[in-house]
């Protein structure tokens, strides 16, 4: 009997579900200029780091209407959804912009990401900065960190921006600039919509 019991103890552990948790996605690095997004990055260092599977090349919508080609991490995941559009396009390589549209997972190494409010960035910057006016194009653009320590990026420049709520109170309109400690951009009470590193064409 007690040979007959171990003959068939490997099945039956076979057959119960495991009880370890279920392995998620990959942590994803910092949303910053080093790493994936560095300077001297190339379609084919994010094909290594985030397989090939995640990574496709297309056109992608872009200011004031027009379309551009970019690469895509994880075109079928939008909350880890990356574009990324090359200054030598024709190689894919060296990024131009590094853009992140929508609420996920992506942070910056001082842990800003999409849905941010405008006093949890002060608070990462460290001081006030200046942005645009609402309602164009570039809209709630950060246009100077000021001297903050957002400005510090090693490479390129951390570019965020803003929009407030549909209704909203406030003068805050236009291609005007605006600091964020303004009384009527506080009571508008934007969130970060975009983040971008933006490598201005160095």
């Amino acid at each position: 009997m007690l040979r007959r019991l171990i003959a068939v103890l490997p099945f039956a552990i076979a057959l119960v579900p495991s009880l370890a948790p279920a392995a998620g996605p990959d942590p994803l690095p910092p949303f910053a200029c080093t790493g994936p997004f560095a300077a001297d990055t190339d379609e084919a260092a994010l094909i290594r780091q985030f397989g090939r599977a995640n990574v496709v090349y297309r056109s992608v919508p872009a200011a004031e209407g027009e379309m551009v080609k970019a690469s895509v991490l994880f075109p079928d995941d939008p909350a880890r959804r990356v574009e990324i559009i090359w200054l030598d396009e024709k190689k894919r390589r060296r990024p131009g912009d590094v853009i992140v549209h929508n609420p996920g997972p992506w942070r910056t190494a001082e842990g800003i990401g999409i849905g941010a409010t405008l006093a949890e960035v002060e608070a990462a910057n460290g001081k006030p900065f200046t942005l645009s006016g609402f309602g164009w194009d570039y809209g709630g653009s950060v246009l100077d960190w000021d001297g903050g320590r957002l400005a510090k990026s090693t490479g390129c420049r951390l570019q965020l921006r803003f929009e407030p709520p549909a209704a909203y109170q406030g003068d805050v309109d236009g291609d005007r600039e605006f600091r964020s400690d303004n009384k009527d951009m506080r009571a508008a009470k934007p969130v970060v919509y975009q983040m971008l590193l933006s490598y201005g064409g160095e």
